[in-house]
């Protein structure tokens, strides 16, 4: 005969479902910590994990994914489709081929490509996916790891400060890497604003004399009658003005290196006495006797071609051999359009640091940019920057607030119709080439998408003779 259980086994039960609940507290407490380093980890590596009901088609993110999407669970629509939208356009296609081949063939995927955010951010990521199948070989969900690798993808285009991905500018960085240990004169030649001085302080910062002086002067900005006193010091007493000893660039760069920018402004008298100092490794001071031997790496730079100053007398030839043992030849940025957003990415991270806060650029305004001619190259793009984070206070730089020189070139472009510098055989070819991927036809060409995406409405045949002969 069963009764009501006793007091005794009341308690009894009580407290052992006390315990119980006491240890699920514990193991509570034990998830939550995990998952705290979970998310800790994940944000210190930049990896976020996601998962995909492949039956419901409903999408889990972690909470650094949704950091690297720049979202939030709220705006976001939890789907394969709304995960697609945030990829750039250019890689969308591959991303769903690649998730749909690794479903099917059971492969899974470790593919990187890139975001392109709704602020107009660009991130590239690295995602590696699997998916289970149920008995009956059915995908039931894929799981998979997204990693921001934006920094080390930046990086890959970067050398010593300087940052490139054109084809002339990785031949450069290959150059500097091949005579930093090789102490002999180099001559870098090019526009002004192309960067000859950062590409003199590559050398530097990359060779064996990295931690003496990188000494630079500007021989077209100093009177002729200071160069002498400037490059080799002088003695108390030696012209009015000279109230105490002074050591020259050459002895405050004993041991480093001696820059000597705009080389071919030099007088004909200085060009002479800097060749005897280049060839004895000894000097004066003005007004001095004593001779002072130092030990220098000389590193010159021009905006014009000194070889045809030779041919018109206003350079001496054998100071040019002296200087030009190994020659670099800096390309002006219309030259080498490709780099220009990674230039502008640049700029805009170092104006972010100075509290100058903007989202982005948009796309427009970057193809105004790109189909610019930049006369002062790099110097001139990063002045251009400057203004544009100025108008548009905070917001996603538009064309509208760029400078004058631009916006002036984009109404004469849309005035004067299609850009005479496209070509329809160079425009075929460069279609053909790229499987008919206009984005990558334009970066190909040198152009902005809109000015290509112009030409095509333009010359429709060409597009379409494309895809008929795929």
């Amino acid at each position: 005969m069963s009764g009501k259980p006793t007091y005794k086994e009341l308690e009894k039960k009580i407290t052992v479902l006390e315990k119980k609940i006491v240890e699920l507290e514990g193991s509570k407490k034990a998830i939550q910590r995990s998952e705290k380093r979970l998310k800790e980890a994940e944000s210190i590596a930049k990896i976020g994990h996601w998962e995909l009901d492949l039956v419901t088609n409903t999408l889990y993110w972690s909470d650094e994914i949704y950091r690297i999407f720049d979202s939030n669970p709220q705006e976001f629509g939890a789907t394969y489709e709304a995960f697609l939208n945030a990829v750039h356009p250019e890689d969308r296609n591959t991303v769903d081929k690649a998730f749909t081949d690794s479903v099917k063939k059971r492969t899974g995927y470790d593919i990187v490509h890139r975001l392109l955010l709704k602020n107009g951010t660009l991130k590239y990521v690295h995602e590696k996916c699997r998916t289970i199948y149920d008995a009956d070989g059915k995908p039931l969900r894929s799981l998979g790891t997204v990693q921001d690798i934006t920094h080390q993808k930046l990086d890959e285009h970067r050398f010593s400060g300087i940052i490139g991905r054109d084809p002339k500018m990785k031949d450069i960085f290959e150059m500097i890497r091949e005579i930093t240990d090789v102490d002999i004169p180099v001559l870098i030649q090019g526009e002004s604003g192309t960067g000859k001085e950062l590409v003199a302080r590559a050398i530097h910062n990359e060779g064996p004399r990295v931690h003496k002086a990188f000494v630079p002067v500007n021989c077209g900005a100093l009177p002729e009658g200071l160069l002498e006193s400037e490059l080799f010091g002088h003695v108390k007493g030696s012209f009015t003005g000279a109230l105490r000893d002074r050591k020259g660039r050459f002895e405050m760069a004993n041991g480093g290196t001696l820059f000597l920018d705009e080389i071919g402004d030099l007088p004909k008298v200085m060009q002479a006495k800097l060749l005897r100092v280049l060839q004895e490794g000894n000097f004066e001071r003005v007004g001095d006797e004593k001779t002072i031997s130092v030990d220098v790496r000389i590193i010159s730079a021009a905006n014009r071609n000194l070889k045809n100053e030779v041919e018109k007398g206003n350079f001496r030839d054998d100071l040019y051999y002296r200087i030009s043992v190994v020659p670099i030849h800096m390309p002006p940025l219309r030259k080498r359009k490709n780099d220009i957003p990674l230039l502008v990415n640049n700029f805009l991270k170092k104006a972010a640091y100075k509290e100058q806060k903007t989202k982005n650029i948009s796309e427009s305004a970057l193809s105004v940019m790109i189909d610019y001619p930049w006369p002062g190259n790099v110097r001139e793009l990063q002045s251009a920057i400057h203004y544009a984070l100025i108008k548009s206070r905070g917001k996603i730089i538009q064309p509208v607030h760029l400078p004058m020189e631009l916006r002036k070139q984009e109404i004469n472009r849309l005035s004067r119709g299609p850009s005479l510098r496209l070509d329809s055989k160079i425009v075929k070819e460069a279609l053909i080439r790229s499987g008919g991927n206009k984005a990558k036809t334009a970066r190909y060409l040198g152009v902005g998408r809109a000015t290509l995406y112009r030409f095509l409405k333009d010359f429709p045949d060409i597009a379409s003779n494309i895809y008929e002969s795929e």
